[in-house]
């Protein structure tokens, strides 16, 4: 039987020295003072004899656009991939260097950015080199490791937002396997914060150890690929704790339903590959009130002033000024607040829809609802990463996705619900246009 694609796929270690200021955490005060697990960069290149792409995936918590711009064209320049046919998954783990998406969490180690650039490279041409012939089987499994973590059963103090069962499940899973049905490599996609441990350590989290285990029940490579999962937490353990042994329990679950998901994959009827993005409009919705942000102003002023504290407090209180100065500076107008780009890529029967947010897992049912594909990876912080875009009930309710994080982001306010729409609606069209190609 005449394969249907050619795949090469490469790993390369992107763990940080100790010192690096680690994100995902406002308030874990200290550099890393290790690595717990290794922080992986994976490299997946395909082609069907006409469009060949590269997708990534990243233990980092998220890549900015204007860094995402600066990587793609190196990409494109030394491996002949155009920018268009690339596509930048990150885990979104919290236990990872901060890369200036959070300016609010940590400092930027300039050198650590330019080694994960020089590791992609490295990968990209050994994935590149190293294709052969191969076949695509596709599945589908459901897990509830993960839960919703605005529910009153999850965070009795939360917004109350929900039952703790209201996620997306889907466990995607591709296999890409050899003429002799020997697996070369796999994906798996699935929705969900790694956000394990608070320890001022670097670790890939769950997603980490679900590679590891997949990789080796399989005797092959594991790429991770993070979908809807910007209310989605992995439960922890029975007291209600996170901790570095309940991430891996995590892991290791989601690998078992990874691995009773193989034996029955079906092959993938087509080999086409093919890439294709439309844009996204995103709007703020209304920023707090002048006199609310001259307050906060006027605060952060003050304890920068007292310079009292760890450098850590020091840069939240430097982070409070800046957002109450973004806020007085906003001017709302008719135009998006900011047009991003999003992505599908298309391989055999298989659509992966990458999103540059924090994506709600009620957005992820509903793409995965409406968009043109016989099987769908989401890919969430993925292609940049611009801040949660809350569904209109997370708005109704309140929280940390709503009222806070867009302060850590960069941003004067949140993310509007149309903003969410307006992805959707690109990702469907995107997913679409590859599947008419």
């Amino acid at each position: 039987m005449t394969p249907h694609l050619y795949v090469g796929f490469a790993r390369r270690d992107i763990s940080p020295p100790p010192g690096i200021d680690l994100s995902g955490f406002g308030f874990r005060f200290g550099a890393s003072l290790g690595t717990l697990e290794p922080l992986e960069l994976s490299a997946l290149a395909v082609t069907d004899g006409n469009q060949t792409a590269l997708l990534f995936s990243l233990d980092l918590v998220g890549l900015t656009l204007e860094h995402l711009a600066d990587l793609r064209a190196r990409m494109a320049e030394i491996s002949g991939v155009p920018a268009a046919n690339q596509m930048w998954t990150c885990t979104h783990t919290h236990g990872a260097p901060e890369t200036g998406v959070l300016p609010g969490m940590g400092g930027v180690d300039d050198d650590y950015l330019a080694s994960v650039g020089g590791e992609a490279l490295t990968a990209a041409r050994v994935a590149l080199v190293g294709m052969s012939p191969v076949e695509l089987w596709l599945g589908c499994g459901r897990s509830f490791m993960g839960a919703n973590r605005r529910s009153a059963a999850f965070n009795p103090r939360g917004p109350h937002d929900g039952e703790i069962d209201d996620i997306d499940p889907t466990v995607v899973v591709a296999e890409f396997r050899d003429p002799n049905q020997k697996p070369r490599a796999l994906l798996v996609n699935y929705g969900c914060h790694p956000t394990g441990s608070r320890e001022c350590v670097s670790t890939s989290d769950y997603p980490g150890h679900c590679r590891r285990v997949v990789s080796a029940a399989a005797d092959a490579p594991c790429m991770f690929v993070n979908g809807a999962g910007g209310d989605v937490n992995q439960r922890f353990d029975p007291s209600g704790r996170r901790s570095a042994a309940n991430a891996r329990r995590r892991g290791e679950e989601l690998a078992d339903v990874t691995l009773a998901v193989r034996p029955h994959l079906r092959r993938s009827q087509t080999r086409t590959v093919a890439a294709a993005s439309r844009p996204a409009g995103l709007h703020y919705a209304a920023p707090i009130d002048a006199a609310a942000a001259q307050r906060i102003l006027e605060d952060g002023r003050q304890r920068l002033a007292a310079a009292d504290g760890t450098a850590q407090r020091r840069r939240i209180a430097w982070h409070q000024v800046a957002f109450a100065e973004r806020v007085l500076r906003y001017t709302p107008g008719t135009a998006p607040d900011l047009t991003v780009q999003v992505q599908a890529l298309r391989i055999g029967d298989l659509a992966v829809a990458a999103l540059p947010s924090e994506f709600f897992a009620a957005d992820g049912t509903e793409l995965r609802r409406t968009a043109c594909s016989p099987s769908l990876m989401l890919a969430g912080w993925s292609n940049g990463l611009v801040g949660y875009t809350p569904t209109r009930r997370a708005m109704q309710s309140g929280g940390y996705e709503v009222d806070d994080a867009h302060r850590w982001y960069g941003h004067p306010a949140a993310w509007d619900p149309v903003s969410g729409d307006n992805l959707r609606a690109a990702a469907c069209a995107a997913v679409a246009r590859t599947f008419r190609a």
